[in-house]
């Protein structure tokens, strides 16, 4: 059996090639996606694989902020990509758009991952107050770090931006999204100056939210990351989960400098589980719904593979 992660990154779409156990990984920036039609993406990502999209058994997707799903879905019946809006938070360069057209012609099975968001009621209750709270893909790279071991963890996704989850015992209790705390290098939440800025025309506040990163400033990035943690402590122990693991991810949490600092800042030891957890993670979802997984971290699945292979003629009409 082959399974298929594809992650709708900031920066770049990740994918990960998961069978009998042995992983492949390749990307395409998005700036590069961007500049392809359909048919040149589909034939990078083939050549990239090494055989033909039908040849996937099942494959797991992301798309920009999943709100408008709350279930992980049969991609083929998912209306408007997953999503409420396509304005919102971050830069618009239409590749997730195109990957994710390929896989919508059904040429594989393939199901999408919701976000974490209002109408999902996966999360403790006071944290539904924000109407976002993390994107598909931070679901990914729980359930890889979930595969790897991890019972109890505060996960942080640092990167272009900061997006932080507590997971414990299969249950994700919340998540803190970049544009309500911690900056990452590219995207942050708005202060008062920015605020000024969007009041008087000079700037959208999605602009406003693109810029209030902190670049290349490790010590802020790692700094930041450590308090929105430290927030999250609060969740755990309220769930009687304080002997938890922090975990790191993202380009930032490939950073051996901003690791050791963030470790330094909370006193605890801190293990980066990498840039490319999220789209492992996916294809390791696809391969738990092949086997029959019924929902992930209580997020119920709504895919039935004999439907599709019907669908496709391999078996008799519905």
């Amino acid at each position: 059996m082959i399974y298929l992660g594809v992650d709708h990154g900031t920066n770049a779409i990740r994918f990960a090639v998961l069978s009998d156990d042995l992983i492949r990984l390749f990307e395409i920036p998005r700036a590069d996606a961007g500049k392809m039609d359909v048919g040149e993406l589909q034939n990078f990502i083939e050549d990239h694989l090494g055989m033909p999209l039908s040849d996937i058994d099942l494959a797991c997707l992301t798309y920009s902020m999943g709100d408008g799903i709350s279930q992980i879905e049969d991609l083929r019946f998912v209306q408007n990509r997953g999503v409420l809006d396509t304005t919102g938070a971050g830069i618009q360069t239409n590749a997730g758009t195109k990957v994710y057209d390929i896989f919508a012609n059904d040429i594989c099975p393939a199901v999408l991952l919701p976000g974490l968001h209002q109408n999902n009621s996966v999360t403790d209750a006071r944290m539904q107050h924000f109407s976002h709270q993390a994107s598909p893909e931070k679901i990914g790279i729980a359930f890889h770090a979930k595969s790897l071991g991890h019972r109890r963890f505060i996960l942080s996704d640092i990167g272009s931006n900061t997006v932080t989850l507590a997971v414990s015992d299969d249950q994700i209790l919340g998540a803190v999204d970049a544009a309500v705390f911690a900056p990452g290098k590219n995207h942050g939440p708005l202060d008062v100056n920015a605020i000024r800025k969007v009041d008087s025309g000079i700037q959208t506040a999605n602009e406003a939210f693109s810029n209030a990163g902190v670049g290349d400033d490790k010590k802020a990035l790692a700094f930041f990351a450590a308090m929105e943690i430290s927030a999250l402590d609060v969740l755990m122990k309220d769930y009687n989960a304080a002997d938890y693991d922090i975990l790191i991810a993202g380009s930032g949490g490939e950073d051996i400098g901003v690791r050791r600092e963030i470790s330094r800042l909370l006193q605890k030891p801190v293990e980066s589980v990498g840039s490319k957890a999220a789209a492992i993670g996916c294809a390791e979802i696809a391969r738990a719904v092949i086997f029959g997984e019924k929902d992930i971290f209580g997020i119920p699945v709504n895919f039935d593979l004999t439907a599709w292979e019907i669908r496709q003629g391999y078996g008799l009409e519905l």
